[in-house]
Order: C-alpha cells, then sequence, then structure tokens
C-alpha cells in the first residue's frame, strides 16, 4: 500500500491518490510523506517498482530497504537522495518479549518517503498525532522525520525502565527463595538485552555518521542529531548496565546455590562420620563366632550402647569446637 500526504504553506494535510513527479520539485513551502507499508507480495512488488522505476533510487539502497532483516545504517545515494535504516519495534511490543521491525527512510528536498514491512507504531503515533492536532504541522523534511525517530526511540525506554524495576524484583525473591525459574528468567533477560544493546549501537552508529557528514545540510540540524544520537547511546548503555545486572543475579543465584549445596554436604558428612564407627561397632558384635567373651556377658548390650553414644558425643564436640558445625 502507498499513502500520499502533503501539506502545501499552511493549509491542512491533503491525501493524493498518486504520485507525481512535480513532488519533486524545490518547493519549500510544500512537503509531501509517502508511506510504503505492506508485506505481502503484491505489496513489496509495488515498493520496488515505485522505489527504483519512479524514483530512480540507487538499486542497491531499495533493496536492503526491502530486505527482512538488515543492519541499521545510513548512507549518501546519487541525485541527492539520503537513506537511513533503522530498527523499531513491532506494534505489539511493550515488554522485553520484544519483537523488531526494519524502518526505512528515503528523503530528498522537500519530499520524505517511509518504508516499513508491518505494522509501525511509531507511525502510526506521528499520524494519529498530526490528525488530532498533538503534534504542530510538520513544515519541513526534518520536522517529520525527527518526529518518527524521537518516537520510535521512545518505545525503547519504557521497556528497559521496566526491567530494572523486575530486576530489583528478581533480587529480592533470588535472596529470600531462589529457584530454577528465576535463574531461566534471567537467562531469558540476558539474550534480550544483548540484542537491544546491539541495537542501540547501531543507531548511535548511524546518527554519528550523520553527524559527521554535517546531517545540516541533508535535513537534520545538530541539536536533533545529537538528541537522537544520545537517545541511541542512552540505549546502548542502559541495556549493557541491565545486561551486568542480569548477569550478576545469575552469578549470585549460582553462588548461592553452591552454598547451600556445600551446607548439605557437610550435614551429610557429619552425619556419616558419625555413624561409621557406630556401624563397625555394630558389624563387630554382629559376627557369628563362637568364642566372643562379650556376647554373653550380662552387661555387654548396654556396654555396646554406651561405647556408640560416646563415640557420636566425642564426634559431635570436635566437630564442634573446629566450626563444622
Amino acid at each position: 500500500m502507498i499513502t500520499i500526504s502533503q501539506w502545501k504553506s499552511n493549509s491542512e494535510r491533503q491525501h493524493l491518490p498518486q504520485f507525481e513527479p512535480g513532488m519533486l520539485a524545490d518547493d519549500e513551502h510544500t512537503l509531501t510523506w509517502i508511506a510504503l507499508d505492506g508485506h505481502s507480495d503484491a505489496d513489496l512488488a509495488e515498493h520496488r517498482a515505485f522505489l527504483k522505476e519512479t524514483l530512480q533510487i540507487d538499486e542497491l539502497a531499495v533493496d536492503d530497504a526491502m530486505r527482512a532483516r538488515h543492519p541499521p545504517k545510513y548512507e549518501q545515494l546519487t541525485d541527492g537522495w539520503q537513506f537511513l535504516l533503522m530498527r523499531g519495534l513491532d506494534a505489539r511490543s511493550e515488554s522485553i518479549n520484544f519483537g523488531t521491525i526494519q524502518l526505512a527512510f528515503f528523503w530528498k528536498r522537500n519530499l520524505l518517503i517511509t518504508r516499513n514491512g508491518h505494522r509501525s507504531a511509531s507511525i502510526e503515533a506521528i499520524n494519529r498525532a498530526i490528525d488530532e492536532g498533538e503534534l504542530r504541522r510538520p513544515k519541513t523534511v526534518a520536522d517529520l522525520l525527527y518526529a518518527i525517530l524521537r518516537r520510535m526511540l521512545d518505545r525503547y525506554l519504557p521497556i528497559l525502565l521496566n526491567l530494572e524495576e523486575r530486576l530489583e524484583a528478581v533480587e529480592a525473591e533470588l535472596l529470600r527463595r531462589p529457584s530454577d525459574a528465576l535463574l531461566a528468567e534471567l537467562m531469558e533477560y540476558g539474550s534480550k538485552l544483548k540484542r537491544l544493546r546491539r541495537i542501540g549501537g547501531y543507531h548511535e552508529a548511524c546518527f554519528r555518521n550523520l553527524i559527521a557528514n554535517r546531517g545540516d545540510q541533508v535535513g537534520l540540524n545538530r541539536s536533533r542529531l545529537n538528541d537522537l544520537h544520545e537517545n541511541s547511546e542512552r540505549l546502548q548503555s542502559l541495556s549493557s548496565l541491565l545486561d551486568e545486572i542480569s548477569k550478576d543475579l545469575k552469578d549470585g543465584y549460582l553462588s548461592l546455590s553452591a552454598h547451600r549445596l556445600n551446607h548439605i554436604m557437610r550435614v551429610l558428612t557429619v552425619v556419616t562420620v558419625i555413624f561409621v564407627p557406630m556401624t563397625f561397632v555394630a558389624g563387630l558384635y554382629g559376627m557369628n563366632f563362637e568364642y566372643m567373651p562379650e556376647l554373653k556377658w550380662r552387661y555387654g548390650y548396654f556396654a555396646a550402647l554406651g561405647v556408640m553414644t560416646f563415640i557420636a558425643i566425642a564426634l559431635l564436640v570436635v566437630f564442634r569446637r573446629r566450626g563444622w558445625m
């Protein structure tokens, strides 16, 4: 599906039925946004033909934009086109169990093209904010591009903040009642946080590249680029921090488990050491030799019990003094 929106001077947004070559004219009072949405075979063919044949955008950049997965990047293309590839959250992602989609941006003068294969909550939110008047009418490509990118990056932060609270709760639970379920949860968090850190690193590199290529000359001023760069850097650093906390909690769980196991083994060892000599005494007098003087002694049974009790008490005293109990 291809949706074309246009703003002229101070007028409200207009939805146009089809693309016209005049939309590429260098008119500072007109802004055009073409949104490509859909992942069916028909949508892919339509989008590819529109970008390659109608707009004559570089074929390799179009191929990157059409892929389901590709690392985020920024490129300056021929004929003045700028290309930015981002990784956003899908429309259903609200927790650490997130999914991602690819967002592609092409812009030139007063024309912005966005392409998402699956639903983008960020683009839907910007459309809704513009229609309801919550967002000021964009005047330039930079206004619209910044609004979408900022909305896309802002969706990551609540996920990390919620996870930070959950990790604090997991730490309390580990101290109170450690379990294998908590360890499995922490291992899952570790893999998700590595993905977020990698995404943040890609985004941070893209905006750093834009800053290095004087993004103010291609439609984004330095303050906006710094803001986007800082948000991406924060995503990367916070993901790294939470990943370290998750690792520390996993190590803490393993240490607690090892400590509990050592305590159990120590108790079992003490019990074993106490009963070994008692078992020896019982086995000695359980032999069926005919000539064993103690067997015919009237107090032999009580004497054997006394010896075994003395051995047990003596060993307990020794273990206590050595701090083994």
